[in-house]
């Protein structure tokens, strides 16, 4: 299967020991299904958009250090083309700035939360189960770490799953974009090392929970073959 990546941001060179780039994180973690992907990356970022949605078979959009709503150029044109894959229906999983992206494109609202930050290991409560959700879990422990998230659904949207501080933590649209307010790609090592990087701006409290609750082990081959047989359906 062609997939192709479309990274809005890339990892710190002080992490790439720690993490990988953000193509190696998502290839691991595909590489963990029975698909055989064959990756094209767009660097997003640097306004790098493809010209056509039928590129590849089906899209992963990653997460960014960026906000969907900072007036960059960038984000605007990329909007117009999260806009033609859902259009053209094509397979497309929206990650953190990924899954905001697609909620604002497509009528939904996406503002920074007066909840703060929302970071570390994360339970999922599941509130709609999807033929692809195998196998079946009623909750799945995620690992997060944003300001913004999705305020407002777009219509049409399901919601999947919440968190207490992330009530629109999981959606679909269609059979054709599944987004996610975590990271399934990410390891508790990386997150970590962001988390720590990130204590200047984050509340003491919200910091130190962050950093314990990732002695707790999320869900990793779960999300991924959910994943599989999202992409092949």
């Amino acid at each position: 299967m062609k997939i192709g990546l479309l990274a809005c941001d890339f990892v710190n060179p002080e992490f790439l020991e720690i993490s990988g780039t953000i193509p190696a994180m998502f290839a691991d973690l595909i590489s963990q299904t029975k698909i055989d992907a064959d990756w094209k990356v767009y660097r997003v970022w640097e306004d790098e958009i493809p010209s056509s949605t039928d590129e590849c078979e089906a899209w992963f959009i990653s997460g960014s250090r960026k906000s969907i709503y900072e007036e960059e150029d960038w984000i605007k044109h990329f909007g117009e083309f999260v806009t033609n894959l859902h259009a053209d229906k094509r397979k497309t999983v929206g990650i953190c700035f990924g899954h905001q992206i697609i909620a604002q494109a497509l009528g939904g609202e996406v503002q920074c939360s007066d909840r703060g930050w929302g970071i570390g290991v994360k339970e999922i409560e599941m509130t709609t189960q999807e033929p692809w959700m195998q196998p079946s879990l009623k909750k799945v422990k995620m690992l997060f770490t944003h300001q913004d998230q999705v305020e407002k659904l777009p219509p049409g949207a399901r919601l999947l799953g919440s968190v207490d501080h992330c009530p629109h933590a999981m959606f679909a649209m269609g059979n054709h974009i599944l987004a996610f307010q975590s990271h399934p790609e990410y390891s508790r090592a990386y997150l970590r090392t962001l988390i720590q990087s990130r204590e200047a701006i984050i509340d003491q409290p919200t910091f130190q929970a962050g950093l314990e609750s990732l002695e707790k082990t999320p869900h990793r081959t779960e999300p991924a073959a959910w994943l599989q047989h999202f992409l092949t359906s």
